[in-house]
């Protein structure tokens, strides 16, 4: 009986001791930069499984803390995550205030594209774009195809095409360099306008455009670099799940139109492993336009099956040097057939389509793989920190049949690249007044791509590029205010070409096929320098100009030239690079209220690489090419609820025909569509009338292009120079969040129904091609968090 008493007493004793360190507590409030109370806001303490969410005013509280030093990680839709580090003592009541800056605010936002590593963008020399992750959800609640929300959400990115291909969509109209956490998705070698839809938005945190030719990346980034930025392994808690649900359908005729998508993740922390794996499936239905009729089938966004799976690891060796391994699979093909109505341009009649019987394999990406393995280690030596990156990506693509080929045929692209990236970040200074960094590495690349045939035959042969790239980077700023970004990078490409035969090149006018020509193969060498330079004034908020130069490097799509080639010899094709000189001002000017950003540049280049209908075939034209335009971008925050903002963007392009410097004399020729887009303006309002509630309208449009004249055998435009005609859309997306852990959401696109043609479907002057844009269609969603 003593035993007993004596153990009952112990186990008192140490529940009164557990209750005593265990007893100190966390309390406190969470506030907007206004002082407004922000509700739902999920306050953790790293590396633990405490944590609470803030109530209506603002207000939270976490018991149960032992004595010790705790980083606090607040974070709320809408508003940038915050961390502070707090230490409570044994049975202490810790208080804590604080205050979320609003994520919409963007010059003071970090981006990591413009240098290879994170840095903010007020510091730098160039235009770029960030689509943050509330942006993004909000984009996603109308569409989840990354072709419309860049076209929504990036001034000086070109109009949506409306189809699964981006053909046409250009940057400052110029060709992009599309990349994945900085691993290339773009084919330039044979650009088949595929690569800004090759994965799914689910497994984003964010995009980030950077405009103009660029220096600082290799080959393929003459107008510009699309980086999609996937979902850190840094959570929070051990364990956390997140699962969407959306249906989707057409609003003018739901018959057939309905699909779905699913995405699941799961992510998580503990310790020193951070991880995240998920997975999402979407079939779609028929897409439908303003009538109600099912659009066109010609890479078109009817019945497609959509497949993505991604996963992340990351562990922090030491707390200085940390590894990740990521993977990423999209794959995206129409799984149905449909059967095309054929219209006519010239009785101004739309292309629809119908089920039937379709020629050919299932058209879409097949495969795209990427994998990357990265490891970085900080302050290694003299503070300066290092990142080794080594990736792979590969790439199938099938396009749809066509009857150009002799015999009929389908193409597919496949490219294979293999790369490693090593590259260090020295930090400096001199007194209090100047300090920077220097950037220095090595990127080497091999991408092998090809186009041939579904049925064996070579269009485009095996194209084998190695390059190599040594670069220099360098920030400097001045007494805090003046920056200064410059650098320089080598390429050094070397492309192995076998012998090969063309296919018969096809006359659209006579609808005859002309002669195929065997050509001698061989390698193909490029070595050219380019660099960059740019200042910016950060003395003032309300006026911040900067300046830039930067050139850009881009072996432009060989693969056409060697597919149309009209001698014996590689030797003998004009195969020359594309270097592009971009010349830059703007300004920047925010305060608590406003932002504005404004942007005019000129793109030059003595070699350009454009295409051309000449007596019925399609070649490509190498002359000298001249670029310019301007983009304005505003936000106006009124009051806290309401968010206002609009953007402009200009472009046009010419060919120096007669090769004399100017661009103005009669014989000088406009760029196609294909290449400069119609005037675009946007502009949207989002309004929060409580927290839980959030609203967004946005509207899109396209101003005219008419910069050709008909044909007068034809009654029509040539083609790539059709007239663009005005027209514009209105999308509206809402957000409802039900309780901490479930949202439900609701997107309309075309909520008006406007009845148009796309810009490409205008300036293409192909009946084929000549389909309508998407009628009302929804997304109704619904998020649980866990």
């Amino acid at each position: 009986m003593r035993k007993i008493l004596l153990l009952l007493m112990l186990l008192v004793l140490a529940k009164l001791t557990y209750a005593q360190s265990n007893s100190a507590k966390l309390v406190g409030t969470v506030t907007d930069s206004t002082g407004g109370a922000v509700e739902y806001a999920t306050v953790a303490l790293l590396n633990t499984t405490k944590g609470a969410t803030s109530d209506a005013k603002g207000n939270f509280t976490v018991t149960g803390l032992q004595a010790g030093r705790y980083t606090v990680v607040v974070s709320a839709i809408g508003y940038q995550t915050t961390r502070q580090v707090v230490e409570v003592q044994d049975r202490e009541e810790r208080e804590l205030s604080v205050a979320l800056q609003d994520a919409g605010s963007m010059l003071n936002e970090v981006v990591i594209t413009s240098r290879k590593r994170d840095q903010r963008k007020e510091n730098l020399t160039s235009s770029i774009t960030s689509v943050n992750s509330q942006l993004l959800q909000e984009q996603q609640q109308v569409s989840n195809n990354p072709i419309d929300i860049l076209a929504v959400t990036v001034p000086g990115m070109g109009h949506a095409s409306g189809t699964s291909s981006n053909w046409g969509q250009t940057l400052r109209g110029r060709q992009v360099l599309v990349m994945v956490d900085g691993v290339p998705q773009s084919t330039p070698l044979r650009n088949g306008s595929v690569d800004v839809r090759t994965i799914d938005p689910h497994v984003l945190q964010g995009i980030e455009v950077l405009k103009g030719a660029t220096s600082i990346y290799g080959n393929g980034a003459a107008g510009g670099v699309i980086n999609y930025i996937t979902k850190d392994a840094d959570a929070i808690k051990k364990f956390s799940s997140k699962t969407q649900l959306a249906s989707t359908g057409s609003l003018t005729n739901t018959k057939e139109s309905l699909g779905g998508r699913l995405h699941q993740s799961f992510y998580g922390k503990a310790g020193k492993l951070g991880y995240i794996v998920s997975g999402g499936y979407e079939q779609t239905g028929v897409a439908r336009d303003a009538d109600g009729d099912i659009i066109g089938p010609i890479y078109g966004m009817s019945n497609l099956e959509n497949r993505n799976a991604f996963g992340k690891l990351s562990y922090d060796i030491t707390s200085k040097q940390r590894i990740q391994l990521s993977y990423n699979y999209f794959g995206s093909q129409v799984k149905t057939h449909l059967s095309e109505v054929m219209g006519s341009i010239k009785e101004d009649r739309k292309t629809t389509a119908v089920p039937g019987t379709v020629m050919g394999s299932p058209e879409g990406t097949r495969w795209n793989h990427n994998g990357l393995l990265k490891y970085s280690y900080d302050s290694l030596f003299l503070n300066t920190n290092v990142n080794v990156s080594a990736y792979v990506q590969d790439i199938s693509t099938v396009f749809v049949y066509s009857p150009t080929f002799e015999g009929g045929g389908q193409s597919t692209i496949q490219s294979s690249k293999k790369g490693l990236r090593f590259d260090l970040n020295t930090p400096f200074g001199f007194g209090s007044n100047v300090n920077g960094d220097l950037i220095y590495g090595l990127d080497l690349l091999n991408d092998v791509t090809s186009q041939p045939l579904l049925d064996g035959r070579t269009w485009v042969p095996k194209m084998d590029m190695v390059s190599t790239a040594p670069f220099l980077q360098l920030q400097a700023k001045f007494f805090n205010d003046l920056v200064f970004n410059g650098g320089v990078r080598f390429e050094n490409i070397n492309i192995g070409v076998p012998d090969y035969t063309t296919l018969k090149p096809y006359n659209n006018n006579t609808k005859t096929f002309g002669n195929s020509m065997d050509v001698k193969g061989g390698e193909l060498q490029y070595n050219n320098l380019v660099f960059n330079s740019g200042l910016k004034y950060n003395r003032f908020d309300v006026f911040k100009p900067f300046v830039n130069f930067s050139q850009g490097f881009s072996v432009a799509d060989l693969g056409v030239l060697l597919r149309r080639a009209t001698v014996n010899d590689i030797a003998l094709i004009q195969t020359e690079a594309v270097v592009v000189n971009n010349y830059e001002v703007g300004f920047a000017s925010e305060n608590r209220i406003y932002r504005v950003e404004a942007a005019a540049y000129i793109s030059q280049s003595d070699l350009g690489s454009s295409f051309m209908e000449q007596n019925g075939f399609y070649n490509i034209i190498r002359l000298p090419e001249r670029v310019h335009g301007f983009e304005v971008a505003a936000d106006v925050n009124p009051t806290r609820d309401l968010t206002v903002g609009a953007t402009y963007s200009y472009v046009e392009g010419k060919r120096d025909v007669n090769d004399n410097g100017s661009f103005d004399d009669t014989e000088d020729t406009y760029l196609g569509g294909e290449r400069i887009s119609a005037p675009k303006y946007t502009a949207y309002v989002r309004y929060t009338p409580i927290k839980s509630l959030s609203l967004r309208a946005d509207l899109i449009g396209s101003g005219e292009r008419d910069r050709f004249t008909v044909q007068e055998a034809t009654g029509l435009y040539k083609t790539y120079e059709g007239r663009i005609s005005p027209y514009s859309i209105v999308n509206f997306a809402a957000s409802y969040r039900m309780s901490p852990s479930t949202t439900f959401n609701l997107g309309v696109e075309n909520v008006l129904n406007a009845d148009y043609f796309p810009a490409r479907s205008q300036f293409l002057m192909f009946d084929q091609y000549y389909i309508k844009g998407r009628g009302a269609s929804f997304t109704l969603g619904l998020t649980v968090e866990i």
